[in-house]
């Protein structure tokens, strides 16, 4: 018996990093997570919202031009509050 075990062929450490396909560069998810420096649940929590993707022998693939578009479209920018008019109040008469 073997005293380590062998890697699963499946694994996704076993993919590279990075793979170029025509002038895309796409990055392996978990590897985008820690450029982002979260969790990778957390980079997939885009995807309802249309974060691009790519499956490629059954490892996740962000596109890496594309992705940083969609982040930057996901900025929320809240207005500042109004200032009341204070209005004087008038009697009826």
């Amino acid at each position: 018996m073997d005293a380590e075990q062998r890697l699963d062929p499946r694994r996704r450490e076993l993919h590279p990093e990075r793979v170029v396909v025509g002038d895309e560069v796409f990055i392996r998810n978990d590897v985008q997570a820690k450029q982002l420096g979260c969790s990778e649940r957390s980079v997939d929590r885009g995807d309802k919202h249309g974060a691009p993707f790519l499956f490629i022998g059954g490892i996740k693939y962000r596109p890496e031009k594309r992705y940083a578009a969609f982040i930057m479209s996901r900025i929320q920018v809240r207005r500042p509050p109004s200032k009341r008019s204070q209005k004087k109040t008038q009697k009826r008469t």
